[in-house]
């Protein structure tokens, strides 16, 4: 699975935003990235690189002033 969830975004959070942070951390930058209020869905180019971005990410950078969530994406009907 290679889409990930990131939450607790700022509003004032872009997609340039998002790409800028990944590429800081030297992780693949995201080929689609969908960004809603609060939240993104970002596609990742391999499960590799997903890892790397959850264990990267996920509860250790700040954003705009919100400490990220970032978890594996999952469909509604399965959650």
């Amino acid at each position: 699975m290679n889409k990930l969830y990131v939450g607790n975004l700022s509003p004032s959070v872009t997609v340039e935003d998002l790409q800028q942070l990944f590429g800081e951390r030297k992780l693949p930058v995201a080929e689609q990235v969908l960004l809603k209020s609060g939240y993104a869905f970002v596609d990742f180019p391999d499960q590799n690189s997903a890892i790397k971005a959850i264990e990267t990410l996920s509860g250790k950078v700040e954003l705009h002033g919100k400490v990220i969530e970032v978890d594996y994406s999952v469909p509604k009907r399965l959650r």
